[in-house]
């Protein structure tokens, strides 16, 4: 290289490195222009809402498979019951509680199952009997434990 170019090569790399301190410097002062981050303020007494109850979907007659994706996209935990097991392509025919019924949101409340077997479709691989997750116990909304009565005393203290 030329005398020319170790001068062409060195202005180079001079100019490259003031671009750069320069971009820096605009960033740093764009965000020291913003200010800190407000913290958002947090109430003093946390505010607790009543869950509100879960309706139990219909899923008899549609194939294993897609019963239990709809109840556990619906917030259920499932399992079977009876001599059928869980295969995929197996029907439902029963299930407890009821369609319809309302239940308190106790985390995974679990729906019971009763499969049928669909003709023409093979039972192969492991069966699941039973949710992925932890199941809750089912809870009927609105309903309440009625407290013992205490008992009546008479005069005589009997």
């Amino acid at each position: 290289m030329t005398g020319h170019g170790k001068r062409v090569a060195f202005v180079a790399r001079v100019v490259a490195t003031a671009s750069v301190a320069i971009a820096a410097t605009a960033a740093v002062a764009w965000g020291a222009s913003q200010g800190l981050p407000q913290a958002q303020r947090t109430p003093a007494v946390a505010r607790v809402s009543t869950p509100q109850p879960l309706r139990v979907p219909d899923v008899r007659r549609e194939a294993f498979v897609f019963a239990k994706s709809a109840l556990q996209e619906a917030g259920f935990a499932w399992q079977v019951r009876g001599r059928i097991h869980g295969f995929p392509a197996n029907t439902v025919v029963s299930q407890s509680p009821a369609p319809g019924t309302r239940v308190v949101d106790t985390g995974s409340p679990v729906i019971t199952l009763t499969l049928v077997r669909t003709r023409g479709y093979p039972q192969v691989g492991q069966p699941a009997d039973r949710s992925p997750y932890a199941a809750t116990k089912i809870q009927l909304a609105g309903a309440t434990s009625t407290p013992k009565k205490p008992p009546v005393r008479t005069e005589a203290g009997n």
